[in-house]
């Protein structure tokens, strides 16, 4: 295989990981806490956010 052609290839597989990286990065991601009904939540915190929303 000539020179160039490593080159170019070797190019192309780092072009193509830089874009999936970016991609992967800017992907949406996926809500992993427990939501509403978290107990985690002390029923004070509850209230208040209950009193922030419009």
């Amino acid at each position: 295989m000539s020179p160039t052609l490593q080159s170019i290839l070797a190019l192309a597989i780092v072009a193509l990981a830089a874009l999936w990286l970016v991609r992967r990065s800017l992907a949406k991601k996926k809500n992993c806490g427990c939501g509403d009904d978290c107990g985690a939540i002390s029923p004070e915190l509850k209230k208040l956010q209950s009193r922030l929303k419009p």
